[in-house]
């Protein structure tokens, strides 16, 4: 196997090195994401050729690969399959690399470099974008350099952030560290100014608190640490510059346009929907009256999944997303461990956020789909 080779190989030198760089480059570089993307892709492929790699038959596989047979077909169909094409290129990648990250042999000790690589480059990310917000007047708003979209970056911090906290139960990471990276987490949603990831992270903060009570009660800086970070998200979401009304404006607003491609995938296939990234193609005004000739994003990833894959899309994405938890909820019982505990706060906060925002790619996609696959790593155990 390749890490169980001694002397070291250059197969492991060269996947361990796109994989460490895929942690720094996510938030920062779009080139070196994608290279890094592609050298853990095609080692693994060949691994699996090569008989070095076996990928476990399970539930979660058949899904993932259930998503990426009938995308294929649903690109086939699509009204512009050339598009369609395009866009399934980003949903092989991620669970590509979730089926290799999830099977090939890891160990601790590079799970924990991973990790820290993965908060550095946040903080760096947080830093630049913050250095282009005061400092370029090009700039108004709080970014990641290569994600480049409020909604994004700050589901991105979401992300980091129940890793940061989850493992703030153990001693694998230097409690002071992870503290910055904490609040740091919190301070970018805060400049984001982004109501809903606020929300959610109170969500994940009060499930952490069920993992983590039993800890709580006997340890004075979880203590210390909860009260923290619920009294000072408290204080200033319902300070002068954030109203109660505002806190739920992201729930109460609505797509108008929503029907319109609810409509469209009606007409058009039922079962396998227009396509991916197809919902532009859409004119609204062939169902209602309006002024607008697209839709260009419908902010919804389970109505994304029905217009763009149809029935059979959506039906294999839930069954996937359910199977992962099942699988996860499986081996938190067993283990208790605080990679597991993350990725179990990262299913909900991808569930819940994936009704107001789409989730499941890019550089969010990847990163849930590296963080799912190393908490089902039966390496790890």
């Amino acid at each position: 196997m390749i890490f169980k080779t001694r002397p070291i190989s250059w197969f492991q030198i060269l996947f361990l090195g796109a994989f460490y760089t895929l942690a720094l480059a996510l938030p920062i570089s779009e080139a070196l994401k994608q290279i890094s993307a592609i050298i853990i892709i095609l080692l693994g492929i060949h691994l699996i050729f090569e008989s070095e790699l076996k990928i476990k038959e399970d539930l979660v596989t058949y899904s993932a690969v259930g998503i990426i047979l009938f995308s294929i077909i649903s690109a086939v169909l699509a009204l512009n399959s050339p598009k369609a094409i395009e866009g399934l290129i980003d949903i092989i990648r991620i669970l590509l690399i979730f089926l290799i990250i999830k099977n090939i042999p890891l160990n601790r000790r590079q799970v924990i470099r991973f990790k820290k690589l993965l908060f550095i480059s946040m903080l760096l990310a947080l830093c630049y974008g913050g250095y282009q917000l005061y400092f370029d007047s090009k700039t108004n708003q709080l970014l990641f350099n290569s994600i480049r979209q409020i909604s994004q970056s700050s589901f991105y911090i979401v992300l980091v952030f129940s890793l940061a906290l989850s493992y703030f139960l153990n001693n694998q990471l230097h409690k002071i560290f992870l503290l910055v990276i904490i609040f740091s987490s919190l301070a970018g949603l805060f400049i984001m100014a982004n109501q809903t990831m606020l929300v959610i992270s109170l969500l994940i903060i009060l499930l952490f608190l069920i993992f983590a009570l039993q800890s709580a009660a006997k340890n004075s800086q979880l203590l210390f640490l909860f009260v923290m970070i619920l009294v000072i998200p408290i204080i200033i979401l319902f300070g002068n510059d954030y109203r109660l009304e505002k806190l739920f404006l992201a729930f109460s607003q609505r797509n108008d346009m929503l029907g319109v491609t609810i409509l469209a995938w009606i007409d058009y296939n039922l079962f396998f929907g227009i396509g991916i990234d197809n919902i532009q193609y859409i004119n609204p005004q062939n169902y209602i009256e309006t002024e607008s000739t697209s839709i260009f994003l419908n902010n919804n990833t389970y109505i994304t999944y029905l217009v763009e894959r149809g029935l059979v899309g959506l039906g294999i994405y839930l069954l996937f997303l359910f199977s992962v938890l099942a699988a996860l909820i499986k081996k938190y019982t067993k283990t208790k461990d605080s990679l597991v505990i993350a990725a179990i706060l990262i299913w909900l906060a991808t569930f819940i956020i994936s009704g107001i925002c789409t989730t499941f790619h890019d550089e969010n996609g990847l990163l849930i789909a590296l963080i799912w696959g190393m908490a089902l790593n039966e390496h790890l155990t």
